[in-house]
């Protein structure tokens, strides 16, 4: 956690506090203790006042049940844990950016919660799925840069790959 905490300083964020996510379910490992939380850091631009939306009763304590087994992505993180980061940390409107994907939760929070997303994911396998994801939650088609809707090019991976 240290090094995450001395990335994110580096970069230039000052880390306010570290949040503690409990999970209903532990994690996997072979470990003697299981880990059975996962710490978020809220951080800000250093140099910067925080925006804070949330009322003054929040705790660092957080209890949001982990998903359900997800065969698209193992550790998919439940939308209103984001959601409650957002209420706190945007307005409607605000631009979002979140530079590891994973299984595109925060763009489904802001979808729900009327923010921008901006997301980033180094795994094109899922980065697919967060495409796949946000379409199935909004029924709407995702379009490339080129014009060509999104399924012609999955269909053409899954020609590729055959």
């Amino acid at each position: 956690m240290r090094e995450f905490q001395n990335a994110l300083e580096t970069a230039g964020f000052e880390v306010r506090c570290q949040i503690i996510w409990a999970k209903n379910t532990f994690a996997w490992g072979f470990g003697r203790y299981k880990f059975q939380h996962e710490p978020i850091f809220y951080a800000h631009a250093a140099g910067q006042k925080d925006a804070w939306y949330g009322d003054e009763s929040q705790s660092t304590l957080w209890q949001e049940k982990k998903p359900a087994a997800n065969r698209m992505h193992p550790t998919a993180k439940p939308v209103e844990l984001v959601e409650r980061a957002l209420l706190n940390s945007s307005k409607s409107g605000d631009l979002v950016v979140d530079l590891f994907g994973g299984s595109g939760s925060t763009l489904i929070a802001c979808e729900r919660r009327g923010r921008k997303a901006r997301l980033m994911e180094i795994d094109p396998k899922y980065a697919d799925v967060i495409v796949r994801r946000w379409q199935e939650f909004t029924g709407k088609q995702a379009v490339l840069e080129d014009g060509r809707p999104f399924n012609e090019l999955e269909q053409e991976r899954v020609g590729a790959a055959a």
